[in-house]
């Protein structure tokens, strides 16, 4: 009896059909799965816009970005960096209210000055709370040791930033004034004159790897000066300039080995790149994050810290009104100047 079975070359050609099939399914298991952390993205950023709307709806304006804790002592040696960030006083309008109440019991039962820092080991347990809302599902693994990450960041404008000036805090998210308990810097939505459509309130960042060895997108460079006309970019009769953005990151660049990675790793810290961002540079700029300080091992200082994400083409936004939008690596690096500052006249909407 002759028995029937498949030749070797039969054997072959089935096993090259099979693997031409799984390469053409699996770019489109990635793409599906992709377009999930995008959608759970947006609906993350969509939540933390709301929770600041809901703030806005109780004090009848939105937060700073930083808030140093007072209690007795206004005047206190309690840095902008010290402080608690517009994410912490966002905890009560997003289902946090229990951890926002952790950090007050323990800011009214602090004995010294240390105590109402945020960086603190007396707070360490409350800052490594894991916010699945903070966090985007396309990022990164968690920044360092602590797993209180944030993959978002507020809008502080465009601008250079980290600074009293009126000028320069021409975002929705100001610094205020350490010595006050209240500041002019908190602003309302009738303080945004180009329209919360018109008006970033939010977006992505990616969170650092933790390896100062080695530079990754979204690391912090470090010792850069400022190269425009003005050391703190801009001023109120230059909205925007170019060569000079240009010319920051050509420098940035070049200085790459100066670096730290631990962007994102304090959703409690009111620093650039781990809870504030702003739109000098377009998303996921081809250059580096950067900032002028020499001997600043945060990111508490003035600089370019653009948006980033993992998704391709662009990174997740936040307006004003809102909505969230994609805003692509392409847009104008004008426009996207503008859309960062709140009331200067240059209304653009976005397609």
């Amino acid at each position: 009896m002759k028995r029937r079975g498949f030749t070797l070359v039969e054997l072959l050609v089935v096993i090259a059909i099979i693997g031409v099939l799984v390469a053409l399914l699996l770019p489109a298991v990635q793409a599906a799965r992709e377009a999930a952390r995008r959608m759970s993205c947006t609906n993350n950023l969509k939540q933390l816009a709301i929770a600041f709307h809901n703030y806005h709806d109780t004090y009848k304006k939105f937060p700073r970005y930083s808030y140093p804790y007072y209690n007795t002592a206004p005047n206190a040696p309690v840095g902008h960096w010290e402080g608690f960030s517009a994410h912490t006083a966002a905890l009560p309008f997003m289902e946090q209210g229990p951890l926002y109440d952790s950090i007050t019991a323990l800011q009214r039962a602090a004995t010294n000055v240390d105590q109402l820092k945020w960086h603190n080991g007396y707070y360490a347990n409350v800052r490594r709370t894991r916010i699945e809302s903070f966090l985007c599902p396309s990022d990164g693994p968690s920044s360092g040791p602590d797993t209180g990450n944030s993959s978002y960041s507020v809008c502080e404008g465009c601008s250079t930033g980290w600074t009293e000036a009126q000028e320069h805090n021409n975002g929705i998210f100001g610094m205020g004034i350490r010595t006050q308990p209240t500041s002019s810097v908190e602003k309302s939505i009738a303080d945004i004159k180009d329209g919360t459509a018109n008006t970033v309130m939010l977006a992505e960042h990616r969170l650092g790897d933790h390896n100062n060895n080695r530079y990754s997108p979204g690391d912090v460079v470090r010792a850069v000066a400022w190269t425009g006309s003005v050391a703190s970019y801009p001023t109120t009769a230059i909205l925007y300039d170019a060569n000079a953005v240009q010319a920051y990151g050509i420098a940035c660049d070049a200085a790459k080995a100066n670096h730290h990675s631990h962007a994102g790793r304090d959703w409690m810290a009111p620093m650039p790149t781990q809870t504030i961002f702003n739109t000098l540079v377009p998303p996921n700029w081809k250059y580096p994050n950067c900032q002028p300080c020499s001997g600043c091992g945060w990111m508490d200082s003035a600089g370019a810290f653009p948006a980033r994400s993992y998704h391709p083409g662009g990174a997740n936004h936040a307006l004003a009104d809102g909505s969230v939008r994609m805003i692509t690596d392409t847009v104008d690096g004008a426009i996207y100047c503008f859309l960062g500052n709140r009331f200067d006249g240059q209304a653009f909407t976005l397609p």
